[in-house]
């Protein structure tokens, strides 16, 4: 059997069958064409009690037991095999017991002429299918017989109905997974489904999943209330909600993560796979569900039935045990594996700590199946997530190659103007000044003069700012200290904040990573942001500089917010300030921020704009910590020059 739409066909026919007025035989041999048509075998075939011989192979099966999976054909003849069972011997047998409520009903039967594995969601999937027939022809054994009471037919219909809801259930359930593609979505859909009173019903799921390169397992998210109170206040608005779960699920709002403890709690946990005590860990390695069930001890410690120090264990810091605000007196949870395309890919834990329902072990079988099909939607997810980030890297590398070749045709045209220009602009602003010295200091001429020297200074700049942004300069990579180099920028502008003119505000945060950069460049970008934000205000105002460590997804940054009360930026000219030559002031030569950006991009580093028109705007630059890797190696090389 091969994919999830065959899976959905075959619940879908067993529970239109069982529910169905046709005689007990014909619903039997519908139920078994559609296994056959699902798994494919040779045979498939079931021998109800009153059916089996003694001392024959199935007298065997059912006195030991014991269901039999991939039985060669050759080991059933150990013993006595009685003539009429001949012809069901194949070479590959399972046999599947049926029974409902202890009472034995026969042997499913599937036979292969050639070896035949099974996925665990199929072997979940034949086992309740098992336990289905079990339960029709139990019921037609106690029809035809007598022997039912009114009592128990209702308790059994009402099992019935139970096991025929919650294969309806699962349909819903797993038809709720393929509604999306996108990863964090798919993880909210999966613990809403288990912890939802029209899904499984438990109070509380929680996710981990394994990071395959670091060898650990990974707490990713949680659903589920943080105290009894909130717990009721849940299920009464639940109970308001209509429709199927594939309906309800993907309109409920999920409560807010970032002040779930649960759900930062989890987040917080990390275990290393090798930890093979560990009820999750062992869950990943060995691929199966795990039921513990947990007892207070005198001394008010609360001990797992697990052996040797599992990290579950309140005695080494049970992350359960932190949520026993009541003290109960016993406490169960359970962990079941997420399977992806034949791995385990990551745990779910679930409990039931408010209402203290029991976890049954039909509870457990039918979370086992749900996890099969959320793994495999969660690995799906998993991948999108990761071609997205690929597409996204490969548009920024695009992007960042075209920026590169038009600033190298830039540079070139620039330092050709600027060549032909500098050295005529050379000799203006030398003669110009030698004159000055000829003439007297209150005569007109004096005052041309000047005027003349500081236009020339002016044009001076502008070259000495094409140069800065055009031409490749050797730069030498190290450590560098922000702090140090803002405080040095800073000098540079410190007139700025004399009495009566800006206020400058420092927030220099302790632990500030070190960053991998050449120490000039740096210092000049830094330069041209603060003295940009300075013209915004017009010496009125508040200049602020806040630096601070930065972590994400687990990586090492270092932060830096600029802002200014400058009256913010157009909008209509937002998309432009970081092209070069472009600038709204008439002294400027636009390409003070097109010289930051280059920087700062230069540096394996991020700058974002948070502007807010009318009151001011915030630079934000996020650094790499020094030490972590760099997409191009030759950035880190001494004495290697940038590309314009």
């Amino acid at each position: 059997m091969s994919g999830q739409s065959h899976a959905y066909k075959l619940l879908k026919e067993f529970l239109h069958l069982s529910t169905s007025s046709l005689p007990i035989e014909s619903r039997l041999e519908e139920i078994l064409h559609s296994i056959s048509e699902a798994f494919r075998p040779d045979q498939c075939f079931v021998v109800r009690a009153d059916q089996i011989g003694p001392g024959g192979f199935f007298s065997r099966v059912a006195s030991e037991k014991k269901d039999v999976w991939m039985e060669e054909g050759t080991s059933i003849r150990n013993g006595q095999v009685l003539p009429e069972e001949e012809r069901f011997l194949c070479s590959v047998l399972t046999c599947l017991l049926l029974f409902e409520q202890d009472s034995f009903q026969g042997i499913l039967c599937l036979g292969f002429s050639k070896r035949r594995d099974f996925l665990p969601e199929e072997v979940d999937l034949l086992l309740l299918l098992a336990k289905g027939i079990g339960g029709l022809l139990r019921n037609e054994a106690l029809r035809s017989e007598g022997e039912q009471t009114i009592h128990e037919a209702s308790r059994l219909a009402q099992d019935h109905e139970k096991s025929v809801k919650r294969l309806s259930t699962l349909f819903e359930l797993n038809k709720t997974l393929l509604m999306t593609v996108q990863f964090e979505r798919i993880l909210e859909l999966a613990l809403t489904a288990i912890t939802i009173g029209e899904g499984l019903g438990f109070n509380r799921a929680m996710l981990f999943l394994v990071d395959e390169k670091r060898r650990v397992l990974k707490g990713t998210m949680a659903v589920g209330p943080d105290s009894a109170q909130e717990a009721g206040r849940i299920w009464k608005a639940l109970s308001y909600a209509k429709g199927s779960p594939s309906v309800v699920i993907p309109h409920l709002e999920p409560p807010p993560r970032e002040t779930s403890q649960l759900d930062r709690l989890v987040k917080g946990i990390e275990i290393p796979l090798e930890y093979d005590q560990c009820v999750l860990a062992k869950t990943v390695l060995e691929g199966r569900p795990f039921h513990i069930r947990v007892s207070q001890s005198e001394g008010g410690l609360l001990r797992t039935g697990c052996e040797g120090r599992c990290c579950l264990n309140s005695l080494v810091g049970c992350y359960e045990g932190r949520f026993f605000s009541s003290d109960p007196k016993s406490y169960a949870f359970a962990t079941v594996p997420l399977w992806g395309k034949g791995r385990v890919i990551g745990v779910v834990l679930v409990d039931n700590l408010y209402n203290q329902n029991p976890i049954e072990d039909e509870d457990l079988q039918f979370l086992g199946m749900f996890a099969n099909q959320a793994g495999l939607a969660i690995e799906n997810g998993l991948l999108y997530r990761n071609l997205e980030e690929v597409h996204q890297e490969l548009k920024e590398a695009q992007s960042l190659i075209v920026h590169q070749e038009k600033m190298a045709a830039l540079g070139e045209l620039s330092n050709t103007i600027a060549h032909e220009i500098k050295n005529p602009l050379t000799a203006i602003g030398g003669f110009a000044r030698r004159l000055g010295r000829t003439m007297a200091a209150e005569s007109p001429e004096k005052r041309y003069a000047q005027t003349i020297i500081q236009e020339v200074a002016r044009l001076e700049k502008v070259l000495n700012d094409i140069n800065h942004y055009t031409h490749a300069e050797a730069v030498t990579f190290g450590p560098q200290d922000l702090s140090h180099l803002l405080e040095e920028s800073l000098s540079l502008v410190e007139n700025e904040f004399s009495p009566g003119k800006l206020k400058l505000v420092k927030e220099f945060a302790d632990g500030v990573p070190e960053i991998l950069g050449d120490y000039h460049q740096l210092k000049y970008a830094f330069y041209n942001l603060i003295k940009n934000a300075c013209e915004s205000m017009d010496e009125k105002g508040t200049l602020s500089i806040r630096l601070y460590p930065y972590s994400r997804n687990g990586t090492a940054y270092a932060r830096l917010e600029v802002n200014d009360t400058g009256g913010g930026i157009n909008p209509e000219n937002l998309s432009n300030i970081f092209n070069p030559f472009y600038s709204t002031k008439e002294s400027s030569s636009g390409l003070g921020l097109p010289i930051v950006h280059k920087v700062i991009v230069f540096h394996q580093g991020q700058i974002e704009v948070d502007n807010h028109p009318g009151e001011g705007v915030t630079f934000i630059i996020t650094f790499p910590a020094f030490g972590k890797d760099v997409r191009n190696p030759n950035h880190v090389n001494k004495d290697r020059s940038p590309s314009g």
